[in-house]
């Protein structure tokens, strides 16, 4: 078990609690279980954030060691949830752009930012190549939606859209530039023919 899955299991376990605290029918417990919670919280986060500062204070070094905490599973979660993580959200979705774009490559697919909205909402939009399987597109999207959560678990929403190319070349199916060339004119006449042997 990687030490990111047991921080998972460890916030799971922690949520399960509350989840029970919650339950509890006495409002008066229920009310110091929270207040609890969120003393501790407060307690912890200006912890975090202090020493954060001492890190930094400690120049070049101090700078290298707080990029290195930005980019460790474990440690990013928590600078996440006490909303101290050193990289913005954008540059946090621009990286997991460029670090999903060996994957992008090998099937055929791109993408990009379109937009981080004022309410947090991380919009970024893909193409496959065109003719491709829908599984492909889906498999690109979950994999773009997996590295966007990871990288940007603050978003308040993440919406990957498909902008792949639509092949209309299906049975019938006669192009715009097949009529303006005029080669479709055989195509469209046959069945009249046919239908004037009927």
């Amino acid at each position: 078990m990687t030490k990111q899955d047991e921080f998972q299991q460890r916030a799971k376990s922690i949520e399960t609690l509350l989840l029970k605290l919650e339950s509890v029918s006495d409002p008066a417990l229920r009310s110091a279980a929270r207040d609890l919670v969120q003393a501790l919280m407060e307690l912890h986060g200006a912890s975090i954030e202090r020493m954060m500062e001492i890190v930094h204070d400690a120049g070049d070094a101090g700078s290298s060691i707080i990029t290195k905490f930005g980019r460790d599973e474990v440690v990013r979660s928590v600078l996440l949830l006490y909303g101290l993580h050193p990289e913005d959200l954008l540059t946090r979705v621009t990286q997991a752009l460029e670090s999903a774009r060996p994957f992008l490559k090998s099937n055929s697919a791109s993408a990009e930012l379109v937009s981080i909205d004022e309410a947090g909402v991380v919009t970024v939009g893909f193409q496959t190549k065109a003719g491709g399987c829908g599984s492909g597109s889906a498999s690109v999207k979950l994999r773009i939606e997996g590295a966007l959560q990871d990288a940007a678990p603050d978003a308040s929403a993440i919406v990957v859209q498909d902008h792949s190319p639509v092949v209309l070349n299906g049975p019938g199916f006669v192009s715009l530039a097949e009529l303006q060339s005029g080669q479709a004119m055989g195509a469209l006449a046959m069945p009249r023919a046919q239908r004037s042997g009927d």
